[in-house]
């Protein structure tokens, strides 16, 4: 009996938008393997994917040299410096701590068996490939010199994933995302001296629109563009770049990377309110290298006085602007709530209470946020860095706004606060826009084709054999 096609996915395995795809994949009959990115606990939506946590069993000389004391002081060292240097990031791995312990069981690490909730834990004993195991710490870099400084744990680097691939012997990789699962991928390539598996890597986010500007990634990401077989992506914008970086293989169709959504599940989440008796906006709270919640804020404190009946609900909230949020709400200015933490679900819910979605940022793929505003009934506001106008009537539907230009942000806002016909308009073409494009009875036959297409040899493509 020939055993079900062999996908390992190098992905953020505790991202909800990647554990929705495989998720997803996975009733489509592959047999999913995950290999994680650290230690953090994977989402509990993996399903019936195996998750290959890399482990080190040691030895008692090891553990004698190693005492408990030095190796506590080491992790609290480390949680220091990422509180002082990035804030946002040492909550968002503590958000994810906190959710996994919801839904994940232990397992004992010699044994292989599902957890009550989420994937199967198979645990890779990795002692015979990291042969000092006191540098399992260790950070690794993933480029070559004159490349990104992009780097990880070497207990999940390129040696330990590169020695999971030739035992797995998987028929197709996917990494998912570029500046960490795309660069491991590659670099897990450059140490396998045989035949590399058929290489898919999705595009995420500004993986390509924003890191191809930067002369170190745009490096980076050419070698890998040249190493893949199958490039895959969200946005047709990102296919032609894809191009220019060098990719010359076949072109999957555009699908968005978290994969279908369950449209009755949504519409039990949604508030039945029409849009514009809604006195809720959301407002995506990133302030990193591309997410420019500053400016968000600076729109609604222009609009503080048209805004006193309303609730403003930050999400994915970056340390400067919960603070600026935190003293517009004690000021009286406006009434902000900063979420910190929350399910998938208890946001669809503030969308589903949302008279309009803001979201800035100077770069992004869809963005997941704009579709779950349209399927959810706000009115989505994002910048043109974005490629939403794929999924936009233009001005009917929703509005793309420039990064640069605050005060055609602030008339967009505007209208969109003040225009109750276009809000509610808006909700059910957009319901329908998301019900035929990305319901999962829709997304599944997509994803099927997707991969198809994908693990289809490069000799079919030019018309010399057929799938394997």
């Amino acid at each position: 009996m020939t055993r079900p096609l062999r996908i390992l996915f190098v992905a953020m395995h505790t991202s909800v938008h990647a554990a929705r795809w495989i998720e997803q994949t996975s009733k489509l009959g592959f047999d999913c393997h995950v290999f994680p990115i650290n230690d953090l606990p994977p989402h509990h939506l993996l399903g019936d994917a195996t998750l290959h946590v890399p482990t080190l069993s040691f030895k008692p000389a090891l553990s004698a040299a190693r005492s408990e004391r030095p190796d506590l002081l080491r992790r609290l060292g480390r949680i220091a410096r990422l509180v002082l240097s990035r804030p946002d990031e040492a909550a968002r791995r503590l958000k994810e701590r906190l959710l996994a312990l919801r839904s994940v069981e232990i397992v004992d690490m010699s044994a292989s068996q599902p957890c009550a909730v989420g994937p199967i834990v198979r645990h890779f004993p990795v002692d015979d490939v990291l042969r000092d195991l006191s540098a399992a710490d260790q950070t690794i870099t993933l480029g070559l010199p004159g490349e990104s400084d992009a780097a990880t744990a070497r207990l999940y680097g390129p040696e330990v994933l590169a020695a999971l691939i030739e035992r797995l012997q998987p028929d197709l990789i996917h990494s998912m995302e570029f500046q960490h699962a795309g660069y491991l991928t590659l670099s897990a390539r450059d140490r396998i001296k045989g035949r590399f598996p058929r290489w898919l890597a999705t595009n995420w986010g500004s993986d390509i629109y924003y890191f191809g500007r930067d002369a170190a990634h745009a490096a980076q990401i050419r070698r890998l563009c040249a190493a893949i077989d199958v490039y895959s992506c969200e946005c047709h914008r990102d296919i032609g770049l894809a191009r220019e970086f060098g990719y010359r293989g076949p072109e999957l169709p555009v699908l968005p990377n978290s994969g279908g959504i369950d449209i009755a599940h949504i519409e039990q989440l949604r508030d039945p309110t029409p849009p514009s008796a809604r006195r809720l906006i959301m407002v995506k709270g990133y302030d990193h290298f591309a997410g420019r919640a500053m400016v968000s804020l600076a729109v609604l404190e222009r609009f503080a006085a048209q805004l006193r009946d309303f609730t403003v609900v930050l999400f994915s909230v970056g340390a400067r602007p919960r603070a600026r949020a935190i003293e517009l709400a004690q000021a009286g200015t406006l009434d902000i709530r900063v979420i910190d933490w929350a399910t998938h679900d208890e946001i669809l819910r503030h969308f589903g209470r949302a008279r309009l979605y803001l979201g800035i940022s100077i770069s992004d793929a869809i963005s997941t946020s704009v579709l779950e505003a349209m399927a959810m009934g706000a009115f989505p506001i994002q910048t043109d860095t974005s490629c939403c106008a794929e999924w936009f009537v233009p001005d009917q539907t929703g509005f793309t706004v420039p990064v640069d230009d605050f005060e055609v942000i602030c008339e967009r806002f505007q209208r969109a606060l003040t225009d109750d016909a276009l809000v509610d308009a808006a909700a059910p073409r957009n319901f329908d826009i998301i019900r035929s494009r990305l319901a999962i009875d829709v997304m599944l036959p997509k994803m099927r084709e997707f991969y198809r297409q994908a693990l289809i040899d490069s000799r079919t493509h030019e018309g010399e054999g057929e799938a394997r």
